[in-house]
Formats: structure tokens, C-alpha cells, sequence
């Protein structure tokens, strides 16, 4: 099985080489990843300027290909350009946070997982609650059954897994958990400054609002250390009010 593995933390992510050591017990892995941190850039993908890919080696036999552009831009040169034809699989992870609620709007590493989707391929996204995890034990455990489970599911192909991980040790994970995406968002504001000339800039601060604590919402799952498995799709239509709003039309 050939495995297409990116991330959204750049190519020198302790996340990425995590979920490639898992990746590789499973087929032949080729990491294809954004050459530097890109996290919250959503499902953008460049058109304005080129893509540079430089082949990189990291430890353990690590090799792969940084990509200067976005996660998207990675799965895409990834298929066309490095594999030649589509993965049997993509992972997007490990990364470093949690991408839970509204957090998926914006996550490059979601956006990984979904443009494998797009493509109708079997695709998945990890995240692990926690910027500086303990450790990785978890997660592995978590990616590997995972995988095991899609691989044995009919899920259809334009659909994607959004997991999750709690941030705690092996003996302390109650399980995987089927989840919807939940109500966490991001409430932001900016800060105003000036640089040594006197031009104005702004950068972003704000709090995470996670008061959703629906039995069934990804982020409940993780805050009771269950692993969760949301699966999302890129279709954005809203079938409830088309069919509201249709009527409003003759």
C-alpha cells in the first residue's frame, strides 16, 4: 500500500515523523509536507508564485519532500509530481493542538486529509491535544487503530476522519469514540503596535470558548480521554434551508 503522509507543522514537525513511523508498518510511506509551519492557513492553495520541492532526510531513514507552499499544495504535488498516481492512503498529523469545532475551518492539517478526499482518497487527519504532548505512545496507538478502521469500513470516499487525541498515557485512554464536530471556537481580537517607523500592525491574540459539552461533540470525547473520530466532508451545502429557502422561490 502506498501511503501519502503531510502535516500542516512543516516537514521538521517531532508530529510528522511520529505518524510516519506508524505510516510505514502499514506500506511504503512518502512524506510530502510544507517546507515551514504552516498552521490556520485552511485549504489554500498557491497560484500566485511557484513551488519549490527540496528533498529532505531526517533520522531513521526519514526521507522526504518539502514542499513552499500549503498543505493542500502538498497533497497535489504529492500525487502528480512525486508518486506519479494516487495513494491508496493519506495521513495529515500529528498535529501539535487539537483541531476540534470550529478549529477545522482553518486547520491545514484537516485541509490535508480533505483535499485526499476531494481526490477519492481514503484520507485521515490526526491532532493531538496538546502543543507540548508527554509523549507520542498515545497517539501511535490511537493512528494505528484508526487506520485499521477505515481500512474495514465502506466510509465513502469524499468523506474524511478527523481524529483527535488526548494528551494522555496509554492506561489512561478510555477508547475511540464516533464523534460530530462540536461548538469550540476561537474568540479573537487584535493587538495594535507600531514598528520604529510609526506604521501601524496588528496581531492576533484571543481565547478558545469551548462550551459544548454534548455527548456526542469531538471535543467532549477528548476532555474524557477518548480519542475522537469525526467524519467530515468538503460538500458546505446546507440541505436543511435549501430546501427552506427553495420554497420561497416559484
Amino acid at each position: 500500500m502506498n501511503i501519502l503522509v503531510t502535516n500542516d507543522d512543516g516537514i521538521y514537525s517531532s508530529g510528522i515523523f511520529a505518524l510516519w513511523e506508524v505510516a510505514k508498518e502499514f506500506g511504503q510511506a512518502f512524506v510530502v509536507a510544507p517546507a515551514s509551519q504552516k498552521s490556520a492557513v485552511g485549504h489554500g492553495i498557491t497560484i500566485s508564485r511557484p513551488l519549490f520541492i527540496s528533498s529532505i532526510k531526517r533520522s531513521n531513514g526519514f526521507d522526504g519532500y518539502a514542499i513552499s507552499g500549503s498543505p493542500a499544495d502538498c497533497v497535489k504535488v504529492g500525487i502528480k509530481r512525486v508518486l506519479h498516481k494516487k495513494p491508496d492512503l493519506i495521513l495529515s498529523g500529528i498535529n501539535l493542538g487539537s483541531n476540534l469545532g470550529n478549529d477545522i475551518i482553518y486547520s491545514g492539517t484537516v485541509a490535508g486529509a480533505l483535499e485526499g478526499s476531494m481526490q477519492h482518497i481514503p484520507s485521515v487527519s490526526f491532532s493531538v491535544d496538546s502543543f507540548e504532548p508527554k509523549s507520542f505512545e498515545t497517539s501511535k496507538y490511537v493512528i494505528r487503530e484508526a487506520i485499521k478502521f477505515l481500512l474495514k469500513q465502506n466510509i465513502p470516499k469524499q468523506v474524511s476522519l478527523n481524529v483527535n487525541i488526548p494528551d494522555c498515557n496509554l492506561d489512561q485512554l478510555n477508547g475511540l469514540k464516533i464523534t460530530l464536530q462540536g461548538g469550540k471556537y476561537f474568540e479573537d481580537d487584535f493587538n495594535s503596535y507600531k514598528d520604529p517607523k510609526g506604521n501601524r500592525y496588528y496581531w492576533i491574540k484571543g481565547e478558545t470558548v469551548d462550551n459544548d459539552d454534548s455527548f456526542d461533540s469531538d471535543s467532549f470525547a477528548v476532555k474524557n480521554n477518548y480519542a475522537s473520530i469525526t467524519p467530515i466532508s468538503f460538500n458546505m451545502s446546507d440541505n436543511r434551508i435549501f430546501k427552506k429557502l427553495k420554497k420561497t422561490i416559484k
